[in-house]
């Protein structure tokens, strides 16, 4: 009996401590994401005049941690507005989107669905960038770090930071 009490002690503090490095990875991911968002030009007509709208895709755990950033001053100060999207009409109506898991097998469509578009394109989905998305977060040595594909980028008519890009790894650098 005593073996199965510390037994279950020890899966309930496991599951526990692997819930709370889920909601750190999901905090620090977001800061990532505000980060980028910050560091990203738009064109004048675009983001300038109705500020930035970031759409998170199918991932709400992540959007909620978003309002949080949201709602603070720096994000106000960028005309940050957040909305969580289940549906496709949200896509083309984002300066920002973000594109989670579910999404696995069907980010190309998505992708396809905003190309030409100022709409920054933000995953976490393995492959991402090197598949036409323009910044992709990934986990590499339990570090968070992200891929930035340029010529995407430059086929939405944006322009990431230098100070962004010396953070990140680059991928289609061709045709500069």
């Amino acid at each position: 009996m005593a073996a199965a009490i510390a037994l279950f002690a020890f899966s309930s503090t496991t599951v526990f401590a692997s819930e709370q490095a889920s909601i750190r990875s999901d905090e620090l991911k977001s800061v990532y994401i505000f980060n980028f968002i910050r560091f990203t030009d738009w064109p004048e007509h675009d983001a300038a005049a109705t500020g930035i709208r970031l759409n998170v895709l199918y991932d709400q755990k992540l959007h909620d941690i978003l309002q949080t950033i949201a709602d603070k001053p720096a994000a106000r100060k960028l005309g940050l507005k957040l909305r969580s999207c289940k549906e496709i009409d949200c896509l083309r109506a984002s300066s920002a989107l973000y594109i989670g898991e579910p999404q696995r097998g069907h980010f190309d469509q998505l992708l396809k669905l905003v190309e030409g578009a100022p709409v920054l394109t933000i995953s976490d989905i393995p492959g991402f960038a090197e598949q036409g998305g323009m910044i992709e977060i990934k986990y590499h040595n339990e570090k968070l770090t992200f891929i930035v594909n340029l010529q995407a980028v430059k086929r939405a008519g944006l322009y990431i930071s230098a100070q962004l890009l010396q953070l990140g790894e680059i991928v289609g650098r061709g045709n500069e």
